[in-house]
């Protein structure tokens, strides 16, 4: 074992607390909610009025959906209903129509939509997160009190930078099972809200503490795994149904959560760490930018120097928990200044 993956020496963002405790600051979790917070508020002030091709646009779709759910009913036999349907003289107006009074641009921006991904919009795979129902405060702040839960105790165990990459690699994790479904099933319905990358979060913190009770709607003693597990049955069950092609009916993502439970599953199983990789991705842009050529030293001729300082290491700490810090002598002090020195270096 390396130098690098010894708990004693790895850095603020993957050192592991000795116990589960929550963090006295949780940056990460702070700024994620005031994001959030923000995001939403220029959704509520940052709006247009329709325009006349898009009332068109959402009319002409109705009209469509109305003729496929006709041919269905014709299908099993049963009679169509003719109350209330949307025809090409139906007044373009948003009440009619069933659209909100306005369209939030922030949100027309950052939603996750199938297609517009498909053009080019690719920053929606994670946009959208961001994004709430700005007519159900309920669903913000629910997600970012899950957010502050079971987040906190999470960056207090990986570290603010390790925390944050998880927490958007679970949104976009989300939004592609969102896409996928949608490729599936022909869907292309817009998407919003952080309870993917939540759900993420939460999946997690159940791999750490299964059998933390908590309360369910505040009443119910439960423990953590199996609120996890009642969530992904509530949501495995619909996206079967439209996978066999019946229609679900209601306006809950459960693909996405589907994607963010199964990616923070995997993320503790395989005992994932994101902040390497981006570390390393982000030195190999910047050497391709420069010109230089990012190679990696051979570590044959100094494969033994490191083992010897890494089993130095073992005995000192070993010391220092049976004797104190106290004890060690001054050729031992500067092994571990050497180890640290030489694992800062490792990491540019």
């Amino acid at each position: 074992m390396g130098l690098e993956n010894r708990d004693y020496l790895r850095d603020e963002s993957f050192r592991y607390s000795s116990g589960p405790s929550y963090g006295s600051d949780s940056p990460t979790c702070r700024k994620l909610i005031i994001v959030t917070l923000v995001v939403f508020v220029a959704q509520v002030l940052g709006t247009r009025q329709w325009t006349q091709d898009e009332l068109i646009e959402r009319r002409d779709s109705l009209i469509a959906e109305q003729q496929i759910d006709a041919a269905d009913e014709l299908a099993v036999g049963n009679d169509l209903r003719r109350d209330n349907r949307i025809t090409q003289n139906t007044p373009l107006d948003y009440r009619t129509l069933g659209l909100p009074p306005a369209v939030p641009i922030v949100q027309q921006w950052f939603e996750m939509h199938t297609s517009r991904v498909f053009t080019g919009q690719i920053w929606r795979l994670l946009s959208y997160a961001f994004c709430h129902d700005r007519n159900d405060l309920l669903h913000l702040a629910f997600n970012m009190l899950l957010l502050w839960v079971f987040g906190r105790r999470l960056e207090a165990i990986y570290g603010s930078t390790e925390f944050l990459i998880f927490y958007l690699t679970s949104a976009v994790a989300a939004s592609v099972a969102y896409l996928g479904l949608d490729l599936v099933t022909g869907d292309n319905v817009p998407m919003i809200g952080a309870s993917g990358a939540v759900l993420a979060v939460a999946m997690l913190y159940a791999c750490h503490f299964p059998t933390q009770i908590i309360k369910l709607f505040l009443i119910i003693p439960i423990e953590v795994r199996w609120v996890v597990v009642l969530i992904t049955v509530f949501d495995l069950y619909p996206v079967l149904r439209m996978l066999s092609g019946e229609p679900v009916g209601d306006s809950v993502a459960h693909a996405a959560h589907l994607g963010g439970l199964g990616f923070g599953y995997f993320y503790s199983k395989r005992n994932f760490r994101l902040a390497p990789f981006w570390q390393n991705t982000q030195t190999w842009f910047k050497g391709k930018r420069r010109g230089f050529k990012v190679v990696r030293p051979d570590s044959s001729g100094s494969s033994a120097k490191t083992t010897k300082l890494a089993n130095e290491m073992d005995r000192i700490l070993a010391k220092i928990s049976e004797k104190g810090e106290a004890s060690l002598t001054k050729g031992e002090r500067k092994t571990l200044e050497q180890a640290s020195r030489e694992l800062r270096d490792r990491r540019g």
